[in-house]
């Protein structure tokens, strides 16, 4: 007559096995990782592209309203850009070209486009100045 020993019954995982798990989930996190960046690395380039499309198409548009190209920005009499003259720059004019309508419409397109800041001059001394002291701008002179 034979006796058998009562089978133990299995319930957890050996060390080992648990090791060789954590290695193929390991393996296969790396294997993913660099696919994954490329995939977001092309929608970025897809969407640099568009962009750039975007804005093409808009200056395009904006020549064939107007029969010229946007102006480049205005400078002072020094011949610099200066950022107080920008709002009239090639971005601003493009903007309802370019679906952002909305955007252009927040920005005050008066004569003078110190006023579209906010700013303050003195034109006896030619100084302009933010309210929030965040830009001070000195004219040049012969302007």
């Amino acid at each position: 007559m034979r006796h058998s020993l009562p089978t133990r019954l299995r319930r957890a995982f050996t060390l080992v096995e648990l090791l060789v798990v954590i290695a193929i989930i390991g393996t296969l996190v790396g294997l993913l990782l660099p696919a994954v960046q490329a995939a977001r690395e092309a929608a970025r380039r897809s969407q640099c592209f568009n962009n750039m499309k975007q804005i093409g198409l808009g200056v395009h548009n904006y020549e064939s309203s107007y029969k010229k190209l946007p102006n480049p920005g205005q400078c002072d009499s020094t011949g610099s850009a200066t950022t107080v003259y920008m709002i009239h720059s090639t971005p601003t004019q493009i903007l309802p070209f370019i679906e952002q309508t909305s955007v252009y419409n927040l920005l005050d397109h008066s004569t003078d486009p110190i006023v579209a800041y906010g700013l303050t001059a003195n034109a006896a001394s030619g100084h302009y100045a933010a309210s929030s002291g965040a830009l001070v701008h000195t004219k040049a002179k012969g302007r």
